[in-house]
């Protein structure tokens, strides 16, 4: 500790005579840099750019070869999801003037919904577009490759909104809930009320039926205003925890292993760009080395500063997929043996990131995070998310704990 301020001065495998911007403060000067030197970094961006460059010198300094990919991404996703309530909701109040049009409305306002929530919002292909990048450097093994791990934090932080204020997290979730509630009612609803002006069903029957509807609308209606909020006056965070932090342990991953070379494991260094554009750096990324990647293990490292850390056994808002099994395999072995490391496994049900976008599509991975024990993050995509919300002591043990996870992998723990 140095005066108020935690700064943690050990580096892992740190050499003089490497070309490292710093040779003290370690995981913290990282994290500094990222935060206060940078700033914000909303994808495609001039931030992230910067973040991007900072983060190849790092991996560059410890001897390693960083390709870099360019790809074109959507600034800011909150138009798209906003747009499925909106639909919806316009779709009920037209029932009496164009019942046609309006169950076509909402049909397409629930249709899009679950395309979001399932992370295949197609609505995203027609937003305005920047250039983003991925950085990629790997690691060969000693000996005979066994095991193909790609190591992931992204880049870019997330954009901030009213409804991410601390006072109000709590009613996150179950506003998710009420909204998806809501537009599986109004579809069911209005699917009979269509049927029955089909057939002449009675006026006032119908009129009830209106009614009603307006009355589910509500919470869709609210929930698109606030992301139009959101899209027009939500600011980029500083990105201490989400992700400074996995950038951090990004580039100290890298100088470990750059070091102490792993036995069987072909390992992959990734940092992605576009993660709060629905996880696009990192689903470009498996696209094109889909055949290197084909039987690749993703080690996903996200908000690693604060807290213990866990694994997602489970990722989805509406339905939950499975991380896969063998890498949480070799997580419980290591919270087993190693009980200062991590706390076992969550459900994340609040967000879906990068590791959501790839089991979902089929890929191995599993998510890293650090957690407290309190219900959400904190300062979660909120302004104060700076490098005072990341605590040193947490960076260092979420390292210990990837490191454990890779190292265990590496004596054939996925057998």
């Amino acid at each position: 500790m140095d005066g108020n301020k935690p700064v943690l001065f050990h580096t892992i495998g740190a050499k003089k005579e490497t070309r490292q911007t710093s040779p003290r403060g370690g995981l913290a000067r990282l994290v500094r840099h990222l935060t206060e030197d940078i700033g914000s970094r909303p994808p495609g961006s001039k931030g992230e750019l910067a973040a991007a460059r900072f983060v190849q010198r790092e991996i560059e300094a410890a001897g390693l070869s960083v390709e870099s990919m360019e790809f074109r991404t959507p600034d800011n996703c909150a138009w798209a999801r906003m747009a499925p309530h909106l639909i919806a909701a316009a779709g009920v109040a037209l029932f009496p003037v164009n019942s046609h049009l309006s169950y076509l409305m909402i049909c397409l306002g629930f249709l899009l919904y679950l395309c979001g929530e399932f992370g295949r919002n197609p609505l995203a292909l027609f937003l305005p577009r920047r250039t983003s990048r991925n950085l990629c450097a790997r690691i060969e093994p000693l000996r005979e490759p066994k095991y193909k791990v790609v190591l992931v934090a992204h880049l870019d932080s997330p954009r901030s909104s009213f409804y991410y204020r601390p006072a109000l997290m709590e009613l996150h979730r179950p506003a998710l809930i009420l909204v998806f509630l809501c537009h599986a009612a109004l579809f069911m609803l209005f699917t009979v009320a269509y049927g029955g002006f089909l057939l002449s069903m009675d006026r006032n029957i119908l009129d009830f039926f209106w009614r009603l509807g307006l009355a589910l609308a509500v919470p869709p209606l609210l929930a698109g205003l606030s992301l139009f909020g959101k899209a027009v006056a939500g600011q980029p965070t500083p990105g201490g925890n989400d992700n400074a932090s996995g950038l951090a342990l990004l580039i100290e991953a890298s100088r470990v292993y750059s070091r102490r070379k792993p036995h069987h494991v072909d390992l992959w260094i990734a940092a992605t760009g576009a993660s709060d554009a629905g996880g696009l750096g990192v689903r470009r990324l498996a696209r094109k080395h889909r055949r290197e990647l084909k039987d690749a293990y993703f080690i996903v490292v996200e908000g690693v500063g604060r807290g213990f850390p866990v694994c997602f056994k489970r990722e989805g808002r509406l339905v939950g997929f499975r991380a896969n099994r063998r890498l949480t395999g070799v997580v419980k072995r290591v919270c087993e043996t190693h009980v200062h490391h991590g706390s076992g496994f969550r459900k994340n049900a609040l967000y879906l990131g990068e590791g959501f976008q790839l089991i979902s599509r089929g890929h191995r991975a599993v998510t890293v995070r650090s957690w407290e024990e309190t219900r959400y993050p904190r300062f979660w995509r909120w302004a104060k998310d700076d490098c005072d919300n990341v605590d040193p002591r947490s960076l260092r043990v979420a390292l210990d704990f990837v490191i454990a996870v890779i190292d265990g992998i590496d004596r054939g723990g996925l057998e």
